[in-house]
């Protein structure tokens, strides 16, 4: 019989279904990249199409992220009701809705419902998608998995992008935002034959079915028993309710709330949704292509390399490099933001580095960080906040570029500098720990 476990070196295997599963799961980030992104290049031709000013230009791209919020209140309020990948599979649906929508809008106002239908499934989507990879991976791969999620949301904007440079130059923004359905439909398709949460199942009772999910997933006997046992032990405490998310549990709350707010405001939505208009102010030949192939290549790139270290060097090493990169290349944006080449190779170099580590360890290390009895309420509050700051963070920018320019990067590269020292003080490690050790961590510390 063929050993899945290696007695050379006896590391824990995997199965490669995990993978398989970890794709589709992906398409999630797929789709919320891909209608992030594709507003970027429509815009231009969306701006002459309804005649935008700048407030308006925010309003179109912000309202898909002012649309998640309802979304992440209901369906965290349902979380008990509708298990991970049911939840997943609603959202496909309303992503094929809203690129329809978007791509037969009318005018601003018909395009900002659309985009708000959108945010509805982005919402779930970035909520969702990733504590369903996090409870489905092995804890030897789970920051690997997770971080798959962020790779495919880049993929997602880089496709966008050579869609959106494709109809640009005869203004078909119409067929950038409508195509959105077909990685919809893929992704609605994957998850009908994607297995359920088994931590889920575990929790409704459903042990035996949960037991089959991890005969798919995982690779022997007793890791199986062990992680059931696991899991049913951790949930004897009982679910954590906001008084107790924002009490017992505030200094994780607070922890990532912090690493929220230096995700939106060192300025990487900046480039994402608006390195046209950037690029524009610096008076570039062709530079809505130019700035946003680099900046969809560098986020692609940078989280494909950041892939293998995740669970090697561990989350708070990678965010500090990653932060620490972003420093300079966003100083030299500003003093040399005449010079084409400098330019962009600066926000290239800007946005590598975001994408090497804060992109992907972020969205990988709530969840896990969280536990299990606060973790989808507590998902849910730091996905409702980071959108909100999104939101805020791309309505206003469009003015402040307006007022002040390039210099605005001069603020980013100051919180990149300060969120280094605060992650090096006070952010916990979390490489190689199950998500039951982690749980034990917090509890000892509320002990104490």
């Amino acid at each position: 019989m063929e050993s899945h476990v290696s007695t050379s070196t006896n590391k824990p295997q995997t199965k490669g279904i995990v993978y398989l599963f970890a794709i589709l799961g992906g398409f999630a980030g797929l789709l919320y990249g891909y209608d992030s992104g594709a507003i970027s290049l429509a815009l231009p031709s969306v701006t002459s199409a309804f005649g935008l000013n700048s407030a308006q230009k925010g309003l179109v791209v912000s309202f898909l992220l002012f649309g998640a919020l309802p979304s992440i209140v209901i369906f965290t309020a349902l979380e008990k009701k509708i298990e991970r990948r049911n939840v997943l599979i609603i959202g496909g649906i309303v992503f094929i809705i809203g690129s329809i929508l978007s791509a037969i809008a009318h005018n601003m106002y018909f395009l900002m419902g659309a985009r708000f239908v959108l945010g509805i499934a982005a919402g779930i989507a970035n909520m969702y998608g990733l504590i369903y990879l996090s409870e489905l991976a092995p804890a030897h791969i789970r920051g690997f998995m997770s971080s798959l999620y962020q790779l495919s949301v880049n993929i997602g904007i880089l496709v966008a992008y050579a869609v959106g440079a494709y109809n640009l130059p005869t203004d078909d923004w119409r067929w950038t935002l409508g195509l959105g359905v077909v990685p919809a439909g893929i992704f609605t398709i994957g998850m009908l034959i994607s297995p359920q949460s088994p931590r889920w199942l575990i929790r409704d009772g459903k042990i035996e079915k949960a037991t089959k999910v991890l005969h798919k997933v995982r690779v022997t006997e007793t890791e199986i028993t062990k992680e059931i046992s696991d899991i049913q032990e951790s949930l004897k405490t009982q679910e954590a309710g906001l008084k107790e998310l924002f009490g017992t549990f505030r200094p994780v709350l607070t922890l990532l709330m912090i690493l929220t707010a230096f995700q939106v405001f060192t300025g990487i939505n900046a480039a994402v949704y608006y390195a046209p208009e950037i690029f524009h102010n610096l008076g570039m030949a062709n530079s809505s292509i130019i700035a946003d192939f680099g900046v969809g290549i560098a986020l692609v790139v940078s989280t494909f390399v950041s892939l293998p270290f995740i669970d090697r060097l561990g989350r708070k090493k990678l965010l500090e490099i990653s932060l620490g990169g972003q420093v300079l290349p966003a100083i030299a944006l500003c003093i040399w933001s005449n010079n084409a080449t400098i330019a962009v190779a600066a926000i290239f170099l800007y946005v590598f580095m975001f994408g090497f580590g804060l992109g992907p360890v972020f969205w990988s290390y709530v969840p896990e960080i969280l536990p299990l009895k606060a973790r989808a309420l507590g998902m849910g509050v730091i996905t409702f906040s980071q959108y909100l700051l999104n939101a805020i963070f791309s309505l206003i920018f469009p003015i402040i570029l307006e007022l002040i320019g390039i210099n605005v990067f001069y603020f980013f590269a100051a919180l990149s500098l300060f969120a280094v020292w605060y992650i090096h003080k006070y952010v916990l490690e979390t490489k190689g720990k199950s998500l039951e050790e982690i749980e034990k961590y917090w509890e000892k510390r509320e002990t104490k």
